[in-house]
């Protein structure tokens, strides 16, 4: 299985907020209460994320045979806003060659940057601790939404 990782392109933000919806809905909205998941609602509007991309985020897309399998979304270089993969993709390395991918381009283009962090879903923590991640604090809840804040602390290019 071969994992194509590219920017998102104009015009499928509609695809990739559905993605990330029906991802959601799957494994994190039972988790969620009412108010937090019409908030995650907003921020995963197709149009909410065009406005985000035409200011300090990027987005990075995972194909699969043409299909798009995950996406990630970073904001100012340093915070994972979003990542999400498709359920019958999960388990394949996509979220992992996502972030990968992603990393790559902050310490390309942003060598200032010596941590990423991420409000990680409970269903995510274990992922990102595999990752390299370390809890910064225990579980909050802000605007409804549960969330364990992590950082990875970027090491050097030798």
């Amino acid at each position: 299985m071969d994992i194509a990782v590219r920017p998102s392109r104009h015009g499928e933000e509609v695809e990739i907020c559905n993605l990330a919806v029906r991802s959601f809905n799957e494994f994190i909205a039972p988790e969620f209460p009412e108010e937090g998941i019409g908030k995650f609602y907003e921020y995963a509007n197709y149009r909410a994320l065009r406005e985000r991309l035409e200011s300090d985020y990027f987005v990075m897309v995972a194909e699969i045979d043409g299909e798009i399998a995950g996406v990630i979304e970073i904001k100012k270089h340093m915070h994972v806003s979003m990542l999400y993969v498709d359920k019958k993709y999960q388990r394949r390395g996509v979220a992992t060659r996502l972030l990968q991918e992603a990393i790559g381009i902050i310490r390309k283009n942003s060598s200032k940057i010596k941590k990423i962090t991420v409000n990680s879903s409970r269903h995510a923590t274990v992922f990102y601790e595999e990752m390299g991640f370390r809890q910064r604090s225990p579980e909050r809840i802000i605007d409804c939404i549960p969330h364990t804040p992590m950082s990875l602390t970027l090491k050097e290019l030798r």
